[in-house]
């Protein structure tokens, strides 16, 4: 197994991770978008939830990309003591491979949150906000207890 092989695979599972945590909170905030206004219209909906949606990506790109620079800080170190120009380097066969391979994982990133944005508004809308509010909202309120992890159990037989 080739070690340049298994660095491609740890980057696209760690890129499979992030869009899954992308994907994820930007559904949920559809849907709390959607039941503290079930009468907002589509359009408003999606574009209210691509507001949090360009926070998301921000982050998450630039998580990864800490990410990625941290795991090839060696290969940087070593990089640079090469006394060649940072522009000759990035072009370097195998340092251009990788700078590549995070601006497509970077892509797909950002064309996740709109195609998930408008799925999830289709549906929140489609279902409607009280839907929403009865899948997350506890069936009956919870009492007030001076210790909130206080637990009453039943009779013991």
């Amino acid at each position: 197994m080739s070690l340049s092989s298994l660095l491609t695979c740890g980057i696209v599972i760690a890129a499979l991770g992030a869009l899954n945590d992308v994907t994820i909170t930007q559904v949920s905030a559809v849907w709390e978008l959607q039941a503290a206004n079930p009468h907002m219209g589509r359009w408003r909906l999606f574009s209210r939830a691509m507001r949090i949606g360009s926070d998301h990506i921000a982050s998450t790109v630039y998580t990864l990309a800490f990410a990625y620079a941290g795991t090839a800080l060696p290969t940087l170190i070593l990089a640079m003591m090469v006394d060649r120009p940072i522009g000759s380097l990035l072009v370097a066969g195998d340092i251009a491979e990788e700078v590549v391979r995070t601006l497509v994982a970077s892509i797909g990133l950002i064309l996740a949150i709109p195609l998930t944005t408008g799925l999830g508004t289709l549906l929140a809308s489609a279902v409607g906000g009280d839907a929403g509010k009865r899948a997350h909202a506890p069936s009956a309120p919870l009492e007030s207890r001076e210790n909130m992890w206080e637990v009453e159990l039943g009779e013991r037989r």
